[in-house]
């Protein structure tokens, strides 16, 4: 039954990176088509982050009273709708739309499966959570490529985004038929318990140390978002590379940080948490700085990858130890360091654009080094936390 419990949450994340993996190197199809500029594209990514904060807000409370697993259900088969629309939009109204459900459906998604990551990991003592976070980054790695691949042999952009939505209905079935294994994955409150966690929401917005680490994942979504969503768009339109090589880019990207992911449980039981985030802040720094620093696509990507491995096991640790502020609300608080950390995703994609307007978004890419080094400046306010004693 564990390795069951095991394998349904990790598809969960390999669901959410086939998603994000395939929309990545397809942005810039998007933006070609609908004929947007960087700074359009960017306030239109940022209205669907803004367009997704009720439903995170929601799913929280509902991960806790339900279950993970329903959770999941509901929130993959809403992807999947969401992302077949892209198939049929026609206007730019109807594309925002879009975005806002797709982006409130993958919110409620991620939430659902790291609130069943972290119940599993209580439920079983299991501690797995950097490698799901490794199966996101690795399956992303694979749509980003596969995408580019079928994008290159002729295929219409749009109807990736069918493909994709039907493997997404048929892991939702899979969900639909696992009811057995939710006393692994699930942490089930009483009616009683759960009014009591509707006023205590408040308290968990409020606490010092749930804000830090949010601060930290708001920086490190900012840089993953950015390299995320913007990578492709560089290679293909700005700096007009061959389709495959600019589905490298987030490919590149998502395969570090999934080895990046994997190797992180062994260098955390020798370095202290906070060092690890130093590194990692430094390191981000340093392959942004290297990325934009030539136009040859080898070292472009080698930048990318350097980035990729350091941040790697930053958000894995914020959502471990999140969930052990309130271990029986691991829901509301994946919730709450969820909604307050995509304020990085809201600022990142308005930013990157706009600054792109104006300098190109070769050099807008520099913010990303701002943030990795704003790690490191955080990671110093852990030194004194009971949190970071081993």
């Amino acid at each position: 039954m564990q390795r069951l419990a095991f394998w349904l949450v990790i598809s969960g994340f390999f669901a959410l990176g086939a998603i994000f993996g395939s929309w990545q190197v397809m942005m810039a199809d998007l933006q070609r088509s609908f004929e947007l500029s960087s700074g359009q594209l960017g306030l239109t990514l940022t209205l669907g982050v803004v367009g997704s904060f009720p439903a995170m807000l929601l799913t929280g409370r509902l991960a806790d009273r339900w279950g993970a697993r329903r959770l999941m259900l509901i929130s993959i088969f809403c992807s999947a709708l969401a992302y077949a629309s892209f198939h049929w939009v026609n206007s730019y109204p109807l594309l925002l739309i879009s975005i806002i459900c797709l982006m409130a459906s993958s919110g409620a998604l991620d939430v659902g499966i790291n609130a069943a990551a972290v119940n599993y990991e209580q439920n079983t003592g299991d501690t797995r959570m950097s490698f799901f976070h490794a199966g996101y980054s690795g399956m992303a790695a694979v749509a980003a490529l596969t995408t580019g691949f079928l994008l290159f042999t002729g295929l219409e952009f749009r109807t990736v985004y069918l493909l994709v939505a039907g493997l997404l209905i048929l892991l939702g079935f899979i969900y639909a038929l696992s009811a057995k294994l939710d006393r692994l994955i699930s942490h089930h409150q009483q009616e009683s318990q759960a009014e009591v966690t509707l006023t205590s929401r408040a308290v968990l917005f409020r606490t010092p140390i749930l804000l830090l680490l949010a601060t930290i994942t708001g920086l490190t979504f900012f840089s993953e978002g950015t390299l995320e969503m913007w990578s492709a768009v560089y290679l293909r339109l700005s700096l007009d590379l061959p389709t495959m090589i600019g589905a490298a880019g987030p490919a590149v990207f998502h395969f570090a940080m999934m080895i990046g992911r994997l190797g992180s449980g062994w260098i955390l039981l020798h370095w202290r948490r906070r060092w690890v985030l130093r590194v990692s802040g430094i390191m981000a720094a340093v392959g942004i700085l290297l990325s934009v620093s030539t136009l040859y696509p080898l070292i472009i990507l080698t930048g990318f990858l350097i980035a990729g491995l350091a941040l790697a096991a930053v958000v894995p640790i914020v959502f471990s130890l999140a969930g052990d502020i309130a271990p029986k609300q691991a829901g509301q608080v994946i919730s709450v360091i969820t909604i307050l950390g995509y304020i990085g995703f809201l600022l990142g994609p308005s930013l990157i654009g706009h600054l792109a307007d104006f300098i190109g978004l070769r050099l807008a890419l520099l913010a990303l080094g701002v943030a990795g080094m704003g790690v490191v400046l955080m990671s110093f306010k852990i030194q004194h936390s009971a949190l970071d004693q081993r």
